[in-house]
């Protein structure tokens, strides 16, 4: 056993590299000395550059792994942080969903037994004490103030005025409470009772039935938390909630809440630990509602909110919708051009979302501080590896002196051996790039020594950097087909449009004109007109909430079922024929899309024209005797936002050389640099000015580019869309006379 453990440890000596250059010197004498000199000189020279580069690579290892550590607890502590501020914010609205709870029910004793309680008179607002909290009472426009029934529902809910005063009272982010009855009284307890005066000492109205809370709370049949909206009595914004109260399975009221986004940005600002670190929060939507950054891509001026998952920061939006999936999370992505962590978590109550961002260099600056303290030693040891090197080389060439004769011959042979294998491997990885990086064992590596231990290190880096390429290569084709798809999508719903122009070159009555410009690959803006027979004329003008994919499929789906609508000829009129699309639109509608639409029709031969609007834009008619003119028609809910919706319709009278002009809120909407809205009195300004009697297509060509002028390099957030029509009559030629006196443009359009 002995002397195979001898034997073996022998074999071992012997198979390595230094016992070889030993054994030679002490066979030969030093024989060989001057050729292994020459070679022993380059190979030294050489091997201190692989020091050199194999020193750096291992550093570069060692500090992936040193930051990668760091990194790991860092960020789950930031995760741990961001998620305990999170449950901070959510404790405040839960304590705001829990009084307004108990209020519904208070209310719905009071209406479902009044004998129980005495009835307590409610007083309207009154400026004898600005600022002070009080029980209000306000009516809606439509609001029968005689009403019996109305009066004893107001004197019962007045019962509860203590309590609606506490509520307020007790909490420290609650701006007001309300109860609002359908038939359109609401008992208000806030402190701005003046605010409720108009300026001919008038009490004002108040529709709650119109705000989003309201409507939100009577649609979901229960709890209801409303996007960040304008205050009505302030110049701040608010978040509101609201609750249905039904008695005898019959709406009764909605009582609701709000609080002021400055209470809430107080309590995320102190989610901050330092001057590097930031805190933002986003709500269902992904509209930045507070944010610690003034400016940038997670930046918030003070009465401005700004909408992520329109940014053009792709990184930022995958970001977002995960965030706003509901799950707490983690992710490195480039904000405003820096690599930046951000963790996330939710706020339950509301649907909301809370970032914590911490530049990566930050992060990471204890790891950059132990690099450069590495950097200073790795350089002190190549600095010390050269001294050697070159110490070796003369030491090498004293001795080459003293044997040159001796050992000319066999040191040849001898160098050529041992050199041989590491030269064929130095070729071949300089021959290694493009599509040959393939490193193969071959016979003359199997050296049984370090030589052959670097040559296996060489082939299993280079099989790992085939997989490299064919993963690069996979990601490259996937993206190139999403974007092929999208081109297709967006060609094919163009092409649903109608784009050809004149649309009815044999009909002289009137002439119309169209454009639609998305913002992204696809939109959700469409128009369309057709003939229902020879003497009707439909005219749509529609929006669909969203962008993109989602917001283009429900284009079409929409668009569809109004045209088919409107040719069945089994509706009365538009009102009726978008009262039945919302029903369609309604049915499956699981993601809440919805769309405004602005439906005419109009008789060629009279001029008469009928029209509904669901929640779109005011049209705008031109007429010879006032010139532009936004007519602000009757709006409904947007078709797909509530089932048996009924919408009103409006009769008009187009005269010859009258003009009719629709658009989305793409126009007034469009915004610069500064963040400012091109506007309806812009837009009309434009129109006037673009408008000289000429062709349609020029006026909307030049209004166009108008609106392009103002927003000037800012990107487009929304879809851009146009059509007019101008009306001639049912003999066209008796009406030269009104071109003779073609309108003059009256100057530089406003905001040039």
């Amino acid at each position: 056993m002995i002397i195979k453990k001898i034997r073996k440890a022998v074999e071992a000596v012997r198979s390595t590299l230094r016992f070889k250059v030993f054994s030679m010197n002490i066979q030969l004498v030093a024989a060989a000395v001057i050729i292994f000199a020459v070679t022993g000189i380059l190979q030294v020279q050489r091997f201190a550059g692989v020091m050199e580069e194999t020193s750096r690579e291992q550093n570069a290892v060692i500090m992936d792994t040193m930051t990668e550590s760091m990194h790991r607890g860092a960020t789950e502590s930031l995760q741990k942080y961001v998620q305990s501020q999170s449950k901070v914010l959510n404790a405040e609205f839960w304590t705001m969903q829990h009084d307004l709870k108990v209020l519904a029910r208070q209310v719905e004793m009071v209406l479902e037994h009044p004998s129980e309680f005495s009835p307590l008179p409610v007083p309207s607002p009154s400026e004898a004490a600005p600022g002070t909290l009080s029980l209000q009472l306000l009516y809606s426009d439509d609001a029968d103030i005689s009403d019996p029934e109305l009066k004893e529902d107001i004197l019962r809910v007045g019962t509860l005025r203590n309590m609606m005063l506490e509520i307020v009272e007790g909490s420290k982010s609650l701006l007001d409470c309300m109860v609002s009855l359908p038939e359109g009284a609401s008992i208000i307890v806030d402190n701005k009772p003046e605010l409720k005066i108009g300026e001919n000492g008038e009490v004002l109205t108040y529709n709650a039935d119109r705000r989003p809370w309201y409507a939100g709370a009577v649609v979901h049949k229960g709890i209801y938390y409303t996007p960040v909206n304008p205050d009505n009595y302030s110049n701040g914004y608010e978040v509101m909630a609201g609750i249905p109260v039904y008695v005898d399975g019959k709406l009764a009221a909605v009582c609701g809440c709000s609080v002021l986004m400055n209470d809430l940005e107080q309590i995320v600002i102190k989610s901050k630990l330092g001057d590097n670190f930031d805190s933002c929060l986003i709500n269902e939507n992904g509209n930045v509602i507070y944010s610690s950054r003034q400016e940038g891509e997670l930046g918030t001026d003070s009465n401005t909110l700004k909408s992520l998952k329109e940014s053009s920061n792709a990184d930022l939006v995958t970001l977002v919708n995960k965030a706003l999936d509901g799950g707490t999370g983690f992710s490195l992505i480039k904000l405003d051009g820096k690599e930046t962590y951000i963790a996330y978590a939710p706020i339950e109550t509301v649907g909301w979302t809370q970032l914590l961002m911490v530049p990566k260099r930050e992060l990471n600056r204890t790891a950059y501080l132990l690099a450069s303290l590495t950097n200073a030693v790795l350089e002190d040891n190549i600095a010390e590896s050269h001294t050697t090197a070159e110490r070796t080389i003369n030491r090498t060439i004293l001795i080459a002196l003293f044997l040159l004769a001796f050992s000319t011959f066999t040191s040849m042979l001898f160098a050529n051996h041992l050199v041989r294998p590491i030269n064929r491997m130095t070729a071949r990885v300089s021959q290694m790039r493009g599509d040959d990086m393939v490193f193969k064992m071959e016979k003359i590596y199997l050296t049984n020594d370090e030589i052959e231990v670097l040559a296996k290190a060489f082939s299993e880096m280079s099989e790992k950097m085939k997989g490299y390429v064919r993963e690069i290569v996979s990601i490259t084709a996937e993206k190139q087909r999403m974007f092929t798809e999208l081109s297709v999508a967006s060609e094919i719903q163009a092409n649903m449009l109608p784009k050809h122009f004149p649309a009815f070159p044999d009909r002289k009555e009137f002439d119309l004109y169209a454009v639609m410009d998305p913002a992204k690959e696809v939109g959700g803006d469409f128009y369309d007109f057709f003939l229902i027979d020879d003497d009707h004329l439909a005219l749509v003008m529609a929006d669909v909430s969203g962008k993109g994919v989602p917001a283009a499929l429900f284009m079409v789906i929409s668009k569809t079922m109004i045209k088919n609508a409107v040719l069945s000829e089994k509706y009365s009129g538009p009102g009726e024929i978008l009262s039945e699309v919302n029903n369609q639109l309604c049915e499956g509608n699981e993601d809440n899309m919805f769309v405004t639409v602005w439906l005419g029709i109009l008789t060629t031969s009279t001029g008469h024209l009928v029209s509904a609007c669901a929640g779109h834009e005011y049209p705008v008619f031109y007429r010879k005797d006032e010139g532009f003119v936004m007519e602000r028609d009757p709006h409904g809910l947007s078709l797909g936002a509530m089932e048996e919706s009924r919408y009103i319709e409006v009769e008009w009278q187009m005269n010859p050389g009258d003009l009719l002009f629709l658009y989305t809120d793409g126009v007034p909407e469009a915004t610069n640099s500064e963040e400012q809205l091109f506007g309806n009195d812009r837009m009309m300004s434009a129109l006037a000015y673009s408008w000289d009697g000429g062709k349609l297509d020029d006026l909307l060509k030049d209004v166009r580019r108008q609106v392009d002028e103002y927003v000037g390099d800012a990107p487009q957030f929304d879809d851009l869309t146009m059509m007019c029509i101008e009306y001639f009559g049912e003999n066209p030629n008796e009406e030269e006379n009104l071109k003779e006196g073609k309108p003059e443009r009256t100057g530089e359009p406003e905001g040039k």
